[in-house]
Order: C-alpha cells, then structure tokens, then sequence
C-alpha cells in the first residue's frame, strides 16, 4: 500500500536571514532564481528547512517508521505558502511567505497562482492512503474536493470547529483533533498533528503495517491507536 503524507510549512525554519525571500520573490521564476542565488548558502532540503514543532514530531514519526521497514513506507510533500507544493527533499531556501494573514479572496489567489489544487489532486491519485496534517487557511488553500477515485482513501485531521470544511464523501474523511484530544496527550494545539502521527508510526513499529491498512478501512481507527498508546 502506498501512503502518503501531506503537511504545511511552518513559520520556525532552520535559517533566518535579513535578505529571505519574500512574497514579491515568487511573482516570477527569473527573479526566483536571482534570489535563490543570493541565498545558495542556506539553502537545504524542505524537510530539513522546517523547524515547527508538529514538523519535528512528524519527522521523527517517518524516521522511527523507515528505520523499521529499511524502505520508505510513507512518503512526505508539504504545502508552502511561498514555493507551493513540495517534496520533502526538494532544496529551498529561506523565506517570509505565509497564509496566515491573508483573507479568503487573497488566499484562493495565492492557491491559484501556486497551482495548489490542481498539483495536490495529481500526486495523491498515486497512492491508497493520503493523510492531511494541516490547519484551516491549508485546507481552504486546497479548494476541495478532489477528483480522484474512491479507491483512495484521504483522511484529514483537522480541529473539530473545521467539520465543514471537509467534504461528506465516500473516500474523504475528517478526523477530529481537537481540544479534548489535546487534552489526552498533554500537549499543545501546535504540536497535536504531528504528535498524532509520531505516535501513530510508533505503533505500526510496534504491530505492523497492518495498522495503516486498518485505517484505510476506518481513519477514525487512528484516535483509537494513538490513545492507545500514551
């Protein structure tokens, strides 16, 4: 079965610096260019550039996960709100780009320019099991649904206030992470995705890769492993 991933940038990043490119950088791949240039000493791979605290929890996930089975079971895009869709081993460099402050007609805008919807319902047609650890403006980004075959399974853990957000369909399904799932695992709102996930992998360690065939049958079946496993 072939799982993916699919996360969002996170403000910490590896580097700082005064000259990161900013959103004004994106507006042409010439200019892009130039400016990736200046910064060519920082540049590093996505995976690596993201510091966050649900970036790091995720990364220890997956790491744990392909120390277990040598091969790499799942596999990782994030959305940037700067360089849109990437693979975690694409090479950046640092930027101020974010979807945060922006409203709904900018952000559909930014998502549009990035090709965002359109790049994401391409790549997830080539997997079973497609999990979304993102917050709401990513969501929105996304501009769901997508069209792609009941076949594929796509699960997005998203705060229980964000239920309308997510689509009432067949191969879509939203899990609630919430304050009260927060709650059970002692952590914080910025941490809880990616400590679900961490938590998740340990256990598919631990019992198998049947784990992840389990929640493809049934995602909420992930709170139930997660608890579990405290």
């Amino acid at each position: 079965m072939k799982i993916l991933v699919i996360t969002s940038c996170t403000s910490r990043k590896k580097y700082k610096t005064d000259n990161q490119l900013q959103p004004e950088d994106f507006l042409s791949s010439e200019r892009l260019a130039a400016r990736s240039a200046e910064l060519k000493s920082y540049a590093t791979s996505a995976t690596d550039m993201y510091t966050g605290q649900q970036h790091q929890h995720l990364k220890a996930g997956l790491e744990r996960l392909r120390t277990c089975y040598k091969e790499a079971t799942v596999d990782l895009h994030i959305i940037s709100a700067g360089y849109g869709l990437l693979n975690e081993c694409d090479t950046i460099v640092p930027y101020n780009v974010t979807f945060t402050d922006l409203k709904t007609k900018e952000l559909i805008a930014r998502s549009n320019s990035l090709q965002l919807h359109e790049r994401v319902e391409t790549l997830i047609t080539d997997y079973h099991l497609v999990l979304f650890l993102l917050g709401e403006k990513y969501v929105r980004a996304l501009q769901l649904p997508f069209e792609v075959p009941d076949t594929i399974t796509q699960v997005f853990l998203i705060g229980t206030g964000f239920r309308k957000l997510i689509p009432d369909l067949p191969n879509t399904h939203f899990v609630p992470t919430g304050p009260s799932l927060r709650h059970k695992l002692h952590t914080t709102n910025t941490t809880l995705k990616g400590l679900v996930f961490e938590r998740l992998c340990a256990a598919v360690c631990r019992k198998g890769l049947q784990v992840f065939e389990e929640i493809r049958r049934n995602p909420q079946r992930i709170l139930d492993v997660v608890l579990a496993n405290r």
